[in-house]
């Protein structure tokens, strides 16, 4: 009886990580917006990158930083050359997770706030990340949505002398997902 159980039980761990769903997210977008009296930076990248694992909420965003969209081509050679150096940093990324994935039902169509917490790297520079976000479940589509401060000051993104008055350290990131499910082909 006793085997019974135990094989059961194994049957029964193997069946449900085969059910594991894994959204991915082709085309997300993610927005940056530092502002002072006297620059706005406004910069949008639609072609972020992600996996999220329904069952134990590991999540990874990735985004090319060339993919940044300026209203003006200058100020667009300015983020990748000066700054952002994304020739030497081409990529940035978050490696997390959501902490508490199993409030979370992706089979019912709802919002669901979520704990984000993980490493999120930029100019070469990994810190520390713990936020809020929220999941959007309807009609069987995910959106996941977040929005951070971060300091340039700590990725080491130096700004000139002459600029520090114009542009603030503190940067506003927003992202928004939309996920579908992962299909093996």
């Amino acid at each position: 009886m006793k085997k019974v159980i135990v094989i059961s039980g194994l049957v029964f761990l193997a069946c449900s990580s085969l059910f594991a769903q894994k959204y991915i997210c082709k085309d997300g977008n993610v927005h940056l917006l530092s502002k002072t009296a006297m620059l706005t930076i406004d910069g949008k990248n639609n072609k972020a990158s992600s996996i999220l694992d329904s069952k134990t909420g590991d999540l990874v965003v990735q985004l090319q930083v060339r993919g940044f969209k300026f209203p003006e081509a200058l100020l667009e050679e300015h983020f990748n050359e000066n700054y952002m150096q994304s020739g030497t940093f081409p990529k940035a990324d978050f490696k997390g997770k959501i902490a508490n994935i199993a409030t979370v039902n992706f089979a019912k169509d709802g919002e669901y706030p979520i704990d984000i917490v993980g490493k999120l790297t930029i100019h070469g520079e990994t810190r520390d990340i713990k936020k809020k976000g929220k999941l959007v479940i309807k009609g069987g589509k995910v959106e996941g949505t977040s929005a951070m401060n971060i300091s340039l000051a700590n990725y080491k993104v130096k700004i000139e002398e002459s600029y520090k008055d114009r542009i603030d350290d503190n940067v506003a990131l927003t992202m928004d997902l939309k996920y579908e499910l992962y299909q093996a082909k």
